[in-house]
């Protein structure tokens, strides 16, 4: 089995905590749900999809007792000590008890045999492709495996992509103040920043995107971040000029 590609809230943390803790001293947004991205080939066949890295990932996920939830996994856990709750237990420990640990597998491309062979059918994210086909990514370790970091580039386009589709504010507030970090507390720099990131989406689409991120919006990035709304708007500003 390949190392496995981190994304979402972990991918960010990792690229832009060690900057952003020597700035402001403390560290980046934490994320509690683990993101991970897998590569299907459009011209494998059965045999190649049950042996793919995401078919091992499920064995081990189940084998780990994480319960499947439509399109992602699921663990709970009592909210005060931190017990993992299983079956029955799960079931009668009222919802603001608890809390729920979920891994979302995400592909490059949708198989069309993906439901019978996986049980349902994952997240699709294009933009995966690049990690896997164009080598945008560096190995690190982290959880005490190795696994495959997207270049900040890739994880900047899928940001500002999947923050158009958040219908949780909570969800929105978060890309958008990673879409920030990434910005500005990458080991890029801005400039060669944007220039990496309008060769995988159009600078129309980015622009737009950006421009769509209201006062509220940045004011509610400010409070998540503990750092002013101006400062976060005039990097943004940078990224869309």
């Amino acid at each position: 089995m390949e190392p496995t590609c981190i994304l979402g809230g972990w991918a960010v943390y990792a690229i832009v905590n060690e900057n952003f803790k020597r700035e402001h001293g403390r560290d980046y947004l934490g994320s509690r749900d683990i993101d991970l991205g897998f590569h299907i080939g459009k011209e494998w066949n059965r045999t190649r999809l049950e042996g793919s890295d995401l078919a091992l990932a499920i064995k081990t996920l189940r084998e780990m007792e994480f319960e499947y939830l439509s399109f992602r996994f699921v663990k709970h856990f009592h909210a005060d000590t931190r017990k993992e709750l299983r079956g029955e237990d799960a079931r009668k420990t009222p919802s603001y008890e608890m809390f729920d640990l979920f891994v979302d597998p995400v592909v490059d491309y949708i198989h069309p045999e993906a439901r019978e062979v996986f049980g349902f059918v994952p997240i699709d994210e294009p933009l995966l492709e690049y990690v896997f086909m164009a080598q945008k990514h560096r190995i690190i370790e982290l959880f005490g495996r190795r696994v495959l970091l997207p270049l900040a580039d890739v994880l900047l386009a899928i940001k500002l992509r999947s923050v158009c589709q958040r219908d949780k504010e909570h969800k929105r507030v978060k890309d958008i103040a990673d879409i920030y970090a990434l910005s500005w507390y990458s080991d890029l720099q801005l400039e060669p920043l944007k220039t990496a990131l309008r060769a995988l989406i159009p600078s129309q689409e980015i622009r737009v995107t950006l421009e769509s991120f209201t006062k509220n919006d940045l004011d509610s990035v400010s409070n998540a971040l503990d750092l002013e709304t101006l400062l976060i708007q005039r990097v943004l500003s940078e990224l869309r000029s």
